[in-house]
């Protein structure tokens, strides 16, 4: 009696792991689930049917059947199950892909972002030292001029 029940919660088990998928621990190995897998669906598919009877005498008979699938149908279960499991990992990896591709596409976009920041920021620094070599340019014309001015005032000053 007690290994229906231990047949029957594998069984649940794999049910809720193929149709609610959690997330599962990392000390179950794949072997483990795999041979979980095997076990509770080649024992769990049994079908069991049970009948009471009330005799004359007033106690109770009862009956139970037990049907054995077939290898062929315990496979085709399996292969189901499998079939299940693998689109629901592609879809878990088809998402996980798009949004890595998502997060790609932000970071492209924070450096070009960038990039065009730092490109600004040169040209406006290229700016700053133009302006500031014209104002040198201007401030060496002046003193220059006055230089000369200084030598032709003191020449004229010196004939006198």
């Amino acid at each position: 009696m007690r290994e229906g029940y231990l047949l029957h919660g594998a069984f649940i088990k794999l049910h809720n792991f193929i149709f609610f998928p959690t997330p599962i621990p990392m000390t179950t190995s794949f072997k483990t689930l795999l041979a979980a897998a095997t076990l509770s669906l080649s024992l769990g598919a049994c079908s069991t049917e049970t009948d009471t009877t009330k005799n004359a005498d007033g106690s109770t008979t009862t009956t139970t059947e037990v049907t054995t699938p077939s290898s062929e149908q315990v496979g085709d279960k399996m292969e189901a199950a499998g079939d299940k499991a693998e689109a629901k990992m592609e879809a878990a990896g088809d998402k996980m892909e798009a949004a890595a591709d998502k997060a790609g596409d932000k970071m492209d976009a924070a450096a070009d972002k960038a990039k065009a920041n730092a490109q600004e920021a040169g040209a406006k620094m290229d700016a700053k030292m133009d302006a500031a070599g014209n104002k040198m340019d201007a401030m060496g014309d002046a003193a220059a001029k006055s230089a000369r001015e200084t030598k032709e005032n003191m020449k004229a000053a010196a004939k006198q």
